[in-house]
């Protein structure tokens, strides 16, 4: 009976009746008095049917007057008054009345309740925090543990908020040994994901191992391609090769979420060709690509500036069905006006819109950004106005990239005035300001603070850091420094930028106090910043504080951090000037614990340093090798890099280089044959001929092999001292070691054997050589032509020449003149004039001057006074054999090089230089040459000649 009517009531919940009626006709006092005793199961019945009509909060009142009239309910009709109150989203109500009515309900009920309660808080609610006290408090209750789902949950809603630290707390419930549930790859791909979040991606990839390597996580596709996102943030992506290797031998199979995620990363950060390798692995491994896949390669193409193959890949989705969607389009939009190619952008705006895609906001506002770069305002104006006939409402977004694009464009006095007609907004201002700072118009700078104090515009961290860096830029010291004092007033934290800006520039005004109050701020935040490390160093090394930078640069590698290349030179620089080479030691004491490689790059610097400053020079070979054996007490490793040896060779000082080589045994570098045949060679062109041997000995007891290069310096040393015996002795014994001479060895024994007369020596090694395979060059040639000259054997020189001709070698410009001076000497002058007419017409002028000149200055080297004066000199400058120098150069044709040793030589001595005016007599000698008056060429040569006796 009693059933029926509660049916009766149902029906008139479900028809057109007010709720009122209702109510009146389910009051329970009104059943009561009626003469119905309904049983708790017919009460039961009906609050379930309640529950199912969605009527909570009748369902709630008819509860409450079942209390009222001292009808108490079972288990089921807690649990389906919980489960309305949960419905309701009640959950204050819901945690008072479970904690309340526990005891009336089972365990498995409570878990329900408790699990439905805290992912309420947690999803519905968006509170995480009072979940996680929620979650809490039932866990004091014996027997009551919610579902790992929960938990899942929980540690979910933490990670997406950046709230790490609670992530991690509800984690260590969770696997505590009162629970011990196992988490899973939703759990491990969260807490990744939350690191990387709040910018601590080592964390994200600390906690991924460990799970990996404790056995507590067999990870899966989701959680490899989340941890990807950490790889990357921490700048490693060097590591994923083995990450992928790691996958495969697990058996992982890779989907396109996985390697779509990969590529981007790959292109964010630069590495094209790793994105390309990817992405061929994927069409390898089959892998069906989709419109994302596609369209992030399309943008790193873009991007990368090659869209030109963006456009190919777009063809080939069109081939492959794939539907493009506008993202791809506007990243080749994107492509094409990076490129400042605006016609290609709009051809395919075009293209889009005639394909029935509807255009968007961002499109429009890329190719604003484009035309904003090339300053062409009017195709601006033109597309605003376009936007709006489309019903495209122009955000505050788009004028900002206009904005944007023109002051990257240098043009931000434009920007500005396009600014006023627009209500702008923090992004608005501080683009401007950036613009003017990057300018450095300090005009600007000052209106448009002015303007955006009385826009009344909320500060946000960007600004704050424009506006300090551009207060700094036009003096204003106290107010950058109030704008940074003032942040957390504005709820405001400083950021890596703010504080290395604020520290660069205190340092620039001389504040070094203030920089070093605010670098104590920025070590007690969590901000990780080499940038401001290296800020400071400067500051405090331009300061003259040495001793602190140090300290800072230590600090800064003990964290991990990179140093601005070149940082430590201007520490050295600093304690150079303070202490000198003691306080560079114990700078490399104090940086010992340092990376080897650090330290080792550190130590040669320092060492080029000291040789830069002359205590490890020219003068200072003990100074150095008592710093090295210093170094050794301390048990350094260090070398002398190759570069101080090269230097000082290439600066005549190659006996010096000799020295460190020998004795610096232990501190070497890596030495190879090249290296010991450039000091061989500055050794023998230095004279010190017996100092090369003795190189070359003690490079071979280093186990190195020495080459016909090192022979060649050799020889050729011994042949400018006039050692011909000996230097015949060495080619004599180099088929004893098997070693091949070379054209050059022979060139030098053939020249010296020439200007010494000995030409039939000189032929008989001549015609050797031909027959050995080698083919004498034309300097070989002049040298046993010029030798038969001396000798007035002009019929010999005349046969060699025609033989040079033979051999297909080209005469040069000596040859030529050596040759017009034997016609000369036979008295032929109209053979000389042919002779000289034949080659000019070949393109091929003889240096008549130079080689007469090249004959003075031989005769003059001949003359006691000048041979006196020249030995005076080289006592003076401590140099060697001046007179042969000056022969080897005029040997080689290099006249002017050799009077000007000369000018510098005689204005040693003489008001005068000793050719006053040759550039003079050389221009017109050559003018009366090249018309054949050989004759007034002659005659101003010999007055050229008797201006020098």
């Amino acid at each position: 009976m009693i059933l029926s009517k509660l049916s009766n009531t149902r029906r008139l919940s479900s028809s057109s009746s007010s709720n009122q009626r209702l109510i009146e006709v389910t009051t329970l006092q009104t059943l009561l008095k009626s003469g119905f005793s309904p049983t708790l199961n017919d009460l039961n019945q009906f609050l379930h049917s309640l529950f199912q009509a969605h009527k909570h909060k009748f369902l709630l009142q008819f509860v409450s007057q079942m209390y009222s009239n001292r009808i108490k309910g079972n288990s089921y009709t807690h649990s389906i008054l919980t489960r309305a109150l949960l419905e309701g989203r009640g959950y204050e109500e819901v945690e008072q009345y479970v904690k309340t009515h526990k005891e009336k309900s089972s365990l498995l009920q409570q878990n329900r309740f408790w699990d439905s309660l805290i992912q309420g808080f947690c999803i519905a609610h968006n509170n995480p925090e009072k979940a996680l006290s929620v979650l809490k408090d039932c866990l004091q209750i014996e027997g009551v543990v919610p579902s790992s789902s929960t938990f899942s949950s929980l540690i979910r809603s933490f990670t997406s908020q950046g709230v790490m630290e609670r992530a991690v707390e509800v984690l260590e419930i969770m696997t505590d040994e009162k629970i011990n549930y196992p988490f899973d790859n939703f759990v491990c791909s969260s807490v990744v994901s939350g690191f990387v979040r709040i910018e601590k991606p080592e964390l994200a990839i600390q906690f991924f191992e460990n799970a990996v390597s404790s056995g507590l996580l067999q990870a899966n596709i989701v959680t490899y391609t989340t941890i990807i996102r950490a790889y990357s943030k921490l700048g490693k992506l060097d590591r994923i090769p083995d990450l992928v290797s790691g996958m495969e031998k697990e058996g992982v199979a890779f989907d396109v979420v996985f390697c779509s995620s990969l590529i981007h990363e790959y292109l964010k950060e630069g590495f094209f060709i790793e994105a390309l390798r990817t992405h061929g692995e994927m069409v390898k491994k089959k892998i069906e690509r989709d419109v994302i896949s596609q369209t992030i390669l399309i943008d790193g193409f873009a991007k990368e500036g090659h869209v030109e193959k963006a456009v190919g890949l777009l063809n080939k989705m069109k081939k492959n069905d794939l539907a493009a969607n506008l993202v791809t389009y506007t990243a080749i939009l994107l492509g094409f006006c990076k490129k400042g190619k605006m016609e290609e952008a709009i051809k395919i705006l075009e293209m889009i819109e005639d394909m029935g895609i509807e255009l968007d906001e961002f499109a429009y506002a890329t190719l604003i950004d484009g035309f904003s770069r090339r300053g062409d305002i009017d195709r601006i104006f033109h597309l605003l106005a376009e936007m709006e006939k489309k019903g495209i409402s122009p955000s505050i977004v788009t004028y900002n990239t206009m904005i944007n694009g023109l002051c990257k464009a240098k043009r931000t006095s434009e920007a500005d005035d396009f600014s006023k007609g627009i209500l702008g907004d923090v992004v608005t201002y501080s683009t401007l300001l950036h613009g003017y700072v990057e300018e450095e118009n300090v005009m600007g700078i000052i209106e448009t603070k002015r303007r955006l104090e009385e826009a009344t515009v909320l500060l946000d961290v960007v600004m704050c850091n424009i506006l300090i860096k551009a207060m700094f830029m036009v003096g204003s010291f106290e107010e950058a420094h109030m704008i940074y004092k003032r942040m957390p007033e504005m709820n405001l934290a400083a950021n890596a930028v703010t504080y290395h800006t604020m520290i660069d520039g205190c340092c620039k005004f001389g504040r070094i106090d203030e920089a070093l109050e605010i670098f104590d701020e920025f070590r007690m935040s969590s901000i990780s910043s080499s940038a401001c490390y290296n800020y400071i160093i400067r500051g405090l090394c331009k300061n003259g504080m040495p001793g602190l930078a140090i300290e800072v640069f230590m600090e800064l590698h003990e964290r991990s951090l990179a140093s601005d290349e070149g940082i430590h030179k201007m520490i050295m620089e600093a304690i150079w000037a303070e202490q000198n080479e003691k306080g560079l030691l114990r700078f490399i004491c104090r940086i010992q614990n340092l990376s080897n490689e650090i330290f080792s790059t550190i130590c040669n610097d320092v060492i080029i340093f000291l040789c830069n400053r002359g205590f490890l020079g020219l003068h200072n070979v003990e100074s150095a090798l008592r710093f090295l054996d210093i170094m050794k007490e301390h048990k350094f490793t260090v070398t002398f890099p190759k570069t101080v040896l090269r230097t000082l060779t290439q600066n005549g000082r190659a006996g010096e280089a000799s020295k460190l080589i020998t004795r610096a045994e232990d501190n070497l570098p890596a030495m190879d044959v090249v290296d010991y045949s450039i000091v061989v060679d500055g050794l023998c062109k230095e004279g010190h001929v017996d100092k090369a041997l003795d190189l070359c000995a003690f490079a071979k007891r280093k186990g190195v092999t020495l080459n016909i290069v090192t022979y060649n310096s050799i020889m050729n040393g011994l042949c400018h001292q006039g050692c011909f015996v000996e230097a015949f002795r060495l080619l004599d014994s180099l088929e004893k070691i098997d070693m091949i001479p070379s054209e050059i060895t022979y060139a030098t024994l053939i020249d010296t054997l020439s200007k010494e007369g000995l030409l039939a020596d000189a032929r008989n090694l001549f015609d050797s050589m031909i027959l050995k395979g080698f083919k004498p060059n034309t300097r070989v040639c002049n040298s046993l032509i010029n030798g038969y000259c001396k000798l007035n054997q002009m019929q010999e020189a005349l046969k060699l020449f025609a033989d040079l001709q033979s051999r297909q070698l080209k005469p040069d410009e000596f040859t030529v003149s050596t040759m017009i001076n034997v016609f000369c000497q036979k008295g032929d002058m109209e053979g000389a004039l042919e002779f000289f007419f034949e080659f000019k017409k070949k393109g091929l002028v003889p240096d008549l001057l130079g080689f007469i000149v090249s004959n003075i200055l031989r005769e003059m080297l001949q003359t006691q006074s000048v041979l006196e004066l020249l030995k005076r000199a080289e006592t003076e400058v401590d140099s060697d054999s001046i007179d042969r120098f000056l022969l080897s150069l005029c040997e080689q044709g290099s006249i002017q090089e050799a009077i000007l040793v000369l000018n510098e030589v005689g204005s040693m001595y003489f008001p005068i230089p000793v050719f006053p005016n040759f550039n003079t007599y050389y221009s017109v000698i050559a003018s009366l040459c090249s018309r054949g008056d050989l004759r007034k060429a002659n005659e101003l040569a010999k007055m050229l000649s008797f201006s020098k006796s």
